[in-house]
């Protein structure tokens, strides 16, 4: 039984090669008859680390997916005149507060000390106007 099991495995092993070799020849163009086993595997091993390093993380592409919809409710919140400013300051404060960290980034010990109001602003220097939510940036 053991045997069998190992011819089993061995037969997998080298089905899946086989489809590796296939694909790194072609992403690499090589010349397929001079591979070996553990040449097929270093390059896979190489493309998945260069696929890692060029593409963003998926919490970086949520993060900044993330920030994107806080703008986009901080626009709407200027435009409505019937939201209690109170209401959307609290808005803010929250999503500011449920924005993903990244795993390297320490997360803050103490939230920030709420204000009257929060807005998001593009201008480095924000200056307060009546109508105007005020946010503050972790960035």
């Amino acid at each position: 039984i053991c045997g069998t099991q190992r011819g089993k495995r061995r037969e997998r092993i080298n089905n899946c090669l086989d489809q590796l070799k296939k694909t790194v020849v072609g992403a690499f163009r090589l010349d397929q008859s001079k591979l070996e086993k553990a040449d097929i595997l270093e390059m896979t091993v190489q493309h998945l680390q260069n696929i890692q390093k060029s593409s963003p993380s998926a919490q970086q592409s949520y993060s900044t997916g993330y920030i994107q919809c806080m703008h986009e409710v901080h626009n709407l919140l200027l435009t409505c005149d019937w939201m209690d400013r109170n209401l959307g300051s609290r808005l803010l404060n929250h999503l500011l507060k449920s924005l993903p960290r990244s795993e390297d980034e320490p997360s803050p010990r103490t939230p920030p000390a709420p204000t009257a109001c929060y807005a998001i602003q593009s201008s480095p220097a924000p200056t307060h106007t009546g109508g105007v939510l005020e946010m503050w940036r972790p960035w």
